[in-house]
């Protein structure tokens, strides 16, 4: 009785996922993001590392490189992943959106207010995302996650949204360039690696980017003042190619999609944490990655708040929807405007 018990609990359970033995063994060529940054450090370069071969018993392997290491800028790779240069990509929405409007669709300034709100948002705009990928590049998104959340960083001090006016702030996004905007500052398009020497030469008087990734920059050493409103998350796909993709079998794509999805949850689960971590670096806190930076850490007081939703009604949305379309714009209010609740123009 307990011998048979024991061949039908392992039958079960060999029907219930798909047999690594089944699966195709293939080595991909992986482009990932900025290799200073934590999201190729911590989630990127382990998982094709090790995660990956692990769930598949060192079956799917890869040849990744971040971004830097292969000189590339974040705007490139999804071209060279469309013409076979890399097979699988990661990267930031908002440096190919010039290419798609509807690709920064996911990632719009001051639209979600914590991470629960941007998650639904974007597992709403998920297959809005990865229609515009199929079209525009010919690839498919197997997974979405967020960096911790956007801030905004000074080298003379800041108390308040109206403190903006008149600055020079560097983006890395349209969408971030039409919250400056809207807060009366001046908008300055700059490459992450040229934020340091832009502050210090006066080029820039702020920056935006999440805290995780200004302290391993060093943007400590430049910046005075940490104002902690969230104006976004910059969400990073993942995506590979389509026909590639659809020319593995069944059960190779469960086993790597089933991987996919648990980097997914993963970055997720530590954009917060790192959110937290990387605003104590800057400011005096605890820092586990090095010495703490000493800038003052402002406080977000309600106005505001009030201010971010005004210059997010008034400029972030309409101005998106001028350069997505009537049609874009009404896809997104069926979609990740439900989830957010809210209303791009369409007139």
């Amino acid at each position: 009785m307990k011998r048979n018990l024991l061949f039908s609990v392992v039958a079960l359970g060999l029907a219930a996922t798909p047999l690594v033995a089944e699966i195709q063994q293939r080595e991909f060529k992986v482009v990932g993001t900025w290799g200073n940054l934590a999201s190729w450090t911590d989630l990127e370069q382990p998982f094709w590392a090790e995660k990956m071969p692990a769930a598949t018993d060192g079956k799917i392997t890869a040849s990744a490189i971040p971004i830097t290491e292969a000189g590339l800028k974040g705007g490139e790779v999804m071209r060279l992943l469309n013409l076979g240069v890399f097979e699988v990509a990661h990267g930031l929405g908002s440096y190919v959106a010039s290419e798609n409007p509807a690709i920064e669709g996911v990632d719009l300034s001051s639209i979600a207010p914590d991470f629960t709100m941007m998650r639904a948002i974007s597992d709403a705009y998920r297959d809005t995302m990865d229609k515009t990928f199929r079209e525009t590049y010919g690839a498919t998104i197997v997974a979405l996650h967020p960096w911790p959340a956007s801030m905004i960083y000074c080298n003379k001090p800041i108390s308040s949204i109206a403190d903006l006016k008149g600055r020079k702030v560097r983006v890395h996004s349209a969408t971030l360039g039409d919250f400056v905007e809207g807060a009366g500052g001046v908008a300055v398009t700059l490459p992450f690696a040229e934020v340091v020497p832009a502050l210090e030469r006066g080029v820039a008087d702020c920056a935006i980017t999440d805290p995780m990734s200004a302290y391993n920059a060093k943007w400590q050493e430049v910046i005075t003042h940490v104002f902690p409103l969230r104006v976004g998350y910059s969400i990073t796909y993942s995506a590979i190619n389509l026909k590639l993709w659809e020319s593995l079998d069944e059960e190779t794509r469960a086993v790597m999609q089933t991987a996919f999805t648990e980097m997914e949850n993963e970055g997720w689960e530590s954009a917060e944490r790192k959110e937290a971590v990387g605003v104590a670096c800057l400011t005096g806190g605890e820092c586990p990655l090095g010495e703490a930076g000493t800038a003052t850490l402002a406080t977000v007081g309600e106005a505001d708040l009030a201010a971010r939703q005004t210059i997010l009604d008034d400029f972030v949305l309409k101005r998106w929807g001028d350069r997505c379309g009537a049609e874009c714009a009404a896809t997104w209010n069926e979609t990740a405007g439900v989830a957010a609740g809210l209303v791009v123009p369409t007139n």
